[in-house]
């Protein structure tokens, strides 16, 4: 099998964000976000057990999804993808704004609140269903997809996503 065939699915490129059990924020890098229906609007993200971030939605029972645009900072990007919220605070370099008592990356085009309904253990994902709080559209740029962070930004997938393929 040739994994890299996944990177071929029209993904975007997300920053999921919640609360620490200390109410300080965290968040990660995602490519895996789904608006599951429309009607009583459900969204769901895949997240790596071994992510900070997992542990922190189960506890908080709240997430944000920042919808980056192609031009929205990859240094969020990096900040979120490659380090551990447990050893960083990573907003403090990231600038965002607060809605829903949530992180919101202040260069998304877009972003959605959401409260956990349930959530399904997937082997090395969890993946959280919310019930959608708050959405908004924030500017009109043009979604990041993960094929233009691969081939135009030429970033990598971290070790966690469920994308990933091994050098």
């Amino acid at each position: 099998m040739n994994k890299l065939a996944f990177h071929n699915f029209s993904y975007g490129v997300y920053i999921v964000s919640t609360l620490k059990p200390d109410g300080s924020l965290t968040g990660c890098t995602a490519n895996s976000a789904i608006q599951v229906t429309s009607e009583n609007p459900t969204f769901a993200v895949s997240i790596n057990k071994l992510n900070y971030t997992c542990e922190c939605i189960k506890n908080c029972g709240k997430f944000a999804v920042s919808v980056l645009s192609e031009n929205s900072s990859p240094l969020s990007i990096g900040k979120m993808g490659f380090f551990s919220g447990k050893d960083t605070e990573k907003f403090d370099s990231v600038p965002h704004i607060i809605k829903d008592s949530l992180p919101i990356v202040e260069d998304a085009c877009a972003y959605i609140t959401c409260s956990v309904t349930d959530s399904i253990d997937v082997g090395t994902h969890t993946v959280f269903f919310g019930k959608v709080i708050d959405a908004e559209k924030l500017t009109e740029d043009t979604p990041m997809t993960y094929a233009y962070y691969h081939n135009v930004i030429k970033g990598k997938a971290p070790k966690n996503a469920p994308t990933y393929v091994g050098d």
